[in-house]
């Protein structure tokens, strides 16, 4: 990894002259032989041992260990502003990164808006919606991984309250906790799921108050969208289960993680970078969950885990990959009892991720606005 600070990175910019004005018909460049691929990767957040930032740097590092001789990669790290990481991925540009990769939703529309005025880079998005002119896109179908999750939950649970602790409700969140349930009911009709939202991806305080909150309406095991060990070190110290949703943190919770999955980035890198070293990269839009090229893998389970339960996460999950079972078919009913998938039908991926509805059996509603 090149480590770049930002005063550095300005001084090479003004010095390559700020070139900025290139064409979009410009023609794409081609390695020289011995040439290596110079790939530039933006975090808005810091790089700590886990969450987020930790499974997208995990991905760069893939790529160097894929062709150590052949890429080159500089890592900008808590870039807070988007205004910021908008001219820093042009800087970037400008000094010879070939291949830019953002690292979040919320660079999306500065990307989208970017991309096309720098056509002698190749630049990609995870998290981000479609693919545009000179932007791929790449995200991970997370409710594949939570309705595996699922499965245990519903198998473990005395209470047959599960929790779920919302960071926002975007439809990302929404499929992720549906599926979870879905999972749990798959197995065990009887559970039910609590939400509490804290309208943050990363807030201990509020994390440790949610968790708090839903193990005094019963939840005896919890899940969540945001991905730190913190809702695991509550959930532990209440005495109840928790699930690594999008991220293994056995390492922190000893005794209490159920079960987990996690994110992992690397195939998209290293599909982009061999892309663009053979001349072939083209915008796409890839949206994968379980499976050998996939974005989403189990990781650990609990000794305490039955056999008998890790077999039926087994067997759904070669269902899934083999797309003989779809989680979203029907019958599903919306927790106001309206029929939302019918009997033989699936819904449309874009239905999915566009979701904004509570399947049966989650209880309360969605907040307004």
């Amino acid at each position: 990894m090149t480590d770049l600070t930002r005063r550095r990175l300005l001084q090479g910019a003004a010095a390559a002259g700020l070139a900025a004005g290139l064409s979009p018909l410009a023609a794409r460049p081609v390695l020289a032989a011995g040439e290596k691929l110079k790939v530039g990767v933006i975090h808005m957040g810091a790089i700590s041992d886990t969450g987020w930032e930790y499974f997208q740097a995990e991905a760069w590092r893939a790529l160097q260990e894929e062709f150590p001789d052949q890429v080159e990669v500089t890592v900008l790290e808590n870039i807070t502003q988007i205004q910021d990481c908008e001219r820093l991925f042009r800087q970037l540009s400008i000094q010879g990164h070939q291949l830019l990769f953002g690292t979040t939703f919320s660079q999306y529309a500065s990307l989208r808006k970017l991309a096309p005025t720098l056509p002698k880079s190749h630049f990609e998005c995870c998290a981000g919606i479609d693919a545009g002119p000179n932007l791929g896109v790449f995200e991970a179908r997370h409710y594949e991984g939570t309705y595996l999750t699922g499965i245990a939950a519903g198998r473990m649970t005395k209470s047959n309250v599960l929790g779920w602790v919302g960071a926002f409700p975007v439809p990302q969140v929404i499929y992720s906790l549906n599926a979870f349930l879905l999972g749990a009911r798959s197995v065990n009709p009887e559970a039910t799921l609590k939400i509490v939202w804290v309208n943050d991806w990363v807030n201990p305080g509020k994390e440790k108050d949610a968790v708090a909150t839903l193990v005094a309406q019963g939840a005896d095991v919890i899940s969540g969208s945001p991905n730190t060990p913190v809702q695991g070190l509550a959930a532990e110290e209440k005495g109840v289960w928790s699930i690594g949703s999008t991220g293994d943190f056995s390492a922190y919770v000893k005794q209490k993680q159920l079960v987990s999955f996690e994110l992992d980035w690397s195939a998209a890198h290293i599909e982009a970078a061999k892309g663009v070293m053979a001349g072939t990269w083209e915008p796409t839009a890839r949206w994968r969950g379980l499976g050998p090229d996939g974005f989403v893998k189990m990781t650990t389970a609990s000794p305490e885990l039955p056999a008998s339960v890790a077999d039926e996460m087994a067997k759904a999950e070669a269902a899934i990959v083999d797309g003989s079972f779809q989680i979203f078919s029907g019958p599903i009913r919306d927790n106001a009892g309206e029929m939302r998938v019918a009997e033989g039908e699936t819904m449309a991926p874009e239905d999915v991720k566009g979701m904004t509805w509570l399947v049966e059996g989650v209880e309360g509603s969605l907040p307004k606005g």
